[in-house]
């Protein structure tokens, strides 16, 4: 496999070099906005576009691959606060628990039926009932 990247490259090298080569006479000028550049070969100013190109996507891969360190520090603190979470629900000890719940006294009270039918006639005398 490296033996044919190796392939590859010489013959892009080669292509190159035969490019800027045929070109040496051409001259371009280049204007950006006010400024002008002075006469220069064909193969310097497209040398010039890709390797500003090369640069603009250097710096967006960079910028991206922050973001997606960031986003992947914070699934891995979110993984960690969940495993942390899962060790103490595995550690809990729920014998102790039911025990104290079995033991406590219940947070209801049961209201006899006949309070409620005199809730009920209070309610239907005052024009709230049906």
């Amino acid at each position: 496999m490296a033996m044919l990247r190796w392939i590859l490259i010489t013959i892009v090298v080669i292509a190159v070099v035969g490019f800027a080569l045929q070109n040496q006479d051409q001259l371009v000028k280049i204007q950006i906005g006010t400024y002008t550049s002075p006469d220069a070969p064909v193969f310097l100013a497209l040398f010039v576009a890709f390797l500003a190109g090369m640069v603009l996507y250097f710096l967006l891969t960079i910028a991206s691959q922050l973001k997606l360190r960031g986003e992947l520090a914070r699934f891995r603190r979110e993984c960690n606060r969940l495993k942390d979470e899962l060790n103490r629900l595995r550690n809990f000890n729920l014998d102790r628990e039911v025990e104290g719940l079995l033991k406590s006294r219940p947070t209801f009270t049961i209201t006899p039926i006949a309070e409620v039918r005199s809730v009920k006639q209070d309610d239907d005398l005052e024009g709230w009932g049906a």
